[in-house]
């Protein structure tokens, strides 16, 4: 009975080195494939992301003005004392600046005319802020009243640039906008043609 049992485990030997060492192996290159996999998956969307956040800020901007500088130009009928009584377009667009931008008109609807300025500012190494201030015109005065704190309309951005169409006396602008993420090397440039409906 003695002999059996020196058999029966001689013959159990388990996992050699060999096999220890390729299946070690075998796990680590397909962990490492997933893991791989993983990353390059996770850096794709990281930059979908930001390529979308890009364009949204420069579209969210570009809506914004594109509808308050529509509306240059327009006053209430009801006003008796107009900031720009001949609604011309040196009144209406005083700043006909290709980096900058100022627009005259009851740009939201109150009945009181406004003074609206767009410009970059806060510039790091070429990528700016896009802000946005107001003042309004107060009819009994004849006189514009204080600029407001500047709004942060959008970020990241690269350039910005107003052509006025035709040079001079503009009945309409175009609006480029670049947005950059040096960061990843993304850029995105959204650009709108703007008829001027009140001059």
């Amino acid at each position: 009975m003695r002999k059996q049992v020196t058999t029966c485990l001689s013959h159990d030997g388990g996992f050699t080195f060999i096999e220890l060492l390729l299946t070690s192996t075998l796990v680590v290159i397909v962990l490492g494939s997933v893991y791989l996999i993983y990353t390059a998956g996770h850096t794709t969307s990281k930059v979908g992301l930001t390529k979308a956040d890009l364009q949204q800020n420069a579209r969210i901007a570009l809506d914004q003005m594109t509808r308050e500088i529509r509306m240059a130009g327009y006053e209430s009928p009801n006003l008796s004392n107009k900031a720009c009584a001949s609604n011309t377009a040196t009144c209406v667009l005083p700043a006909q600046d290709a980096s900058h931008i100022h627009v005259r008109g009851d740009i939201d609807g109150d009945n009181t005319t406004e003074e609206v300025e767009y410009e970059l500012r806060n510039c790091v190494s070429g990528i700016c802020e896009l802000a946005r201030r107001e003042r309004d015109w107060n009819s009994t005065t004849s006189d514009w009243g204080a600029w407001s704190a500047y709004q942060l309309i959008a970020e990241n951005v690269w350039g910005m640039t107003f052509t006025y169409l035709p040079s001079g006396n503009p009945k309409s602008v175009r609006v480029r906008v670049e947005v950059r993420n040096p960061a990843i090397g993304l850029a995105f440039t959204a650009v709108s043609d703007i008829r001027l409906r009140n001059l």
